[in-house]
């Protein structure tokens, strides 16, 4: 079946993702059970902040958090609260 994990990097996610999808497809696991292993996923998905940013970084990282948001890898609350920090830490030039 499917591992479960402590944390999970954002392409972990998205290959335990295809995996889940995989398992539906095959009636290995019900899709009752995949959307379970998500939410465990999903809560559990880390990102790396740096300390600061440089603009071209800042654009960078915020379009990253973009794709993992409609990816679905992470939560739309998370997206906000890392591009806050992003925002907060640009060194302007």
């Amino acid at each position: 079946m499917l591992e479960k994990k402590d944390s999970y990097t954002p392409a972990e996610a998205t290959r335990a993702y295809d995996q889940l999808d995989q398992l539906v497809a095959a009636k290995a696991m019900s899709s009752r059970q995949a959307g379970g292993h998500r939410r465990h996923i999903s809560s559990r998905v880390r990102v790396t902040l740096k300390p600061s940013y440089s603009a071209q970084a800042a654009r960078r990282a915020k379009s990253e958090i973009a794709k993992l948001t409609e990816a679905g890898t992470i939560t739309i609350k998370s997206a906000a609260a890392y591009r806050a920090h992003i925002t907060k830490r640009t060194q302007t030039a």
